[in-house]
């Protein structure tokens, strides 16, 4: 058998390497409305995991925002004797609580919302951005409870007016602010697990820098426009006006909703650089 010429022998051809190099982000606004049926079943998993062989159960939503009204009541009004601007105080401080127990209820369980989950993180292809979403949902019962509460009370009071139609307004407002937090903390907590020990810390601070159990009309000038630099300052004052007629403060109410905006920009674009690696640094 002779062999072809050496011209026409065949060259094999140079084997070719793909690279795989991951996308820049795996969120995209489109995706976000499709995790709905995601979310309801975390949710679900989360409250069920919280109250089980809990001897109060559900009761537990109601009893704290009840115990730091006691508490609000007995050191602001009746050690301090705190003005309300004409609202009774266990109306006024019912209102606030109702934003700061969301707030706070939220912020506790979202922070570690990912590495909590790093099974579905690691394991599967669960999107990373329904965890954090599931504690907006799951954390709802500390909101409604004294916000309903708060609206019954300043319905038999006669405190409800024409503004009070701006409540669902002011509920978005809120939803966007701790949905906001709860997104930039859980991303940053991938790459520093201190976050879960400064959260706690910050919460308790933050309860005092807000005007959740004092109007800022109470403060001097220097304190109040420190106290606008808080994000929950417009807002509480928004949600008080809408719902008590309360006179809010116009340059706190703007930078609230200005931080408001930035936040939320700057937790989703945070969240779309490290969830790519989220899985390798969990």
């Amino acid at each position: 058998m002779t062999s072809p010429p050496v011209g026409l022998q065949a060259t094999a051809a140079p084997a070719t390497t793909t690279v795989r190099r991951p996308a820049k982000t795996r969120v995209r606004l489109a995706d976000v409305l499709t995790y709905g049926p995601l979310i309801r079943a975390l949710a679900s998993r989360d409250l069920k995991a919280r109250y089980k062989q809990s001897a109060l159960g559900p009761a537990w939503v109601v009893f704290q925002p009840l115990a730091l009204l006691a508490a609000f009541t007995v050191g602001f009004r009746a050690v301090a004797h705190v003005h309300t601007d004409g609202v009774p105080y266990v109306l006024f401080a019912l209102a606030g609580l109702a934003v700061w127990t969301y707030f706070q209820a939220v912020t506790m369980v979202a922070t570690g919302s990912i590495v909590n989950n790093y099974p579905l993180v690691r394991w599967t292809a669960c999107p990373r951005l329904a965890l954090p979403l599931a504690t907006l949902v799951s954390n709802l019962p500390s909101f409604l409870i004294p916000g309903l509460a708060a609206l019954i009370v300043a319905g038999v009071a006669g405190y409800l007016w024409v503004g009070t139609l701006l409540l669902p307004f002011m509920c978005v407002w809120l939803l966007a602010l701790v949905g906001a937090s709860a997104i930039l903390l859980s991303a940053i907590t991938v790459r520093a697990r201190d976050v879960l020990s400064v959260v706690p810390f910050m919460l308790q601070v933050t309860l005092f820098l807000s005007p959740v159990a004092y109007p800022t009309s109470t403060l001097s000038p220097v304190l109040r426009a420190l106290i606008s630099l808080n994000p929950l300052t417009g807002l509480l004052d928004a949600w008080r006006w809408s719902l008590l007629g309360v006179r809010p403060s116009s340059a706190a109410v703007i930078i609230s909703l200005a931080l408001t905006a930035i936040g939320v920009v700057l937790a989703w674009r945070t969240f779309a650089r490290l969830e790519v690696r989220m899985a390798d640094e969990i």
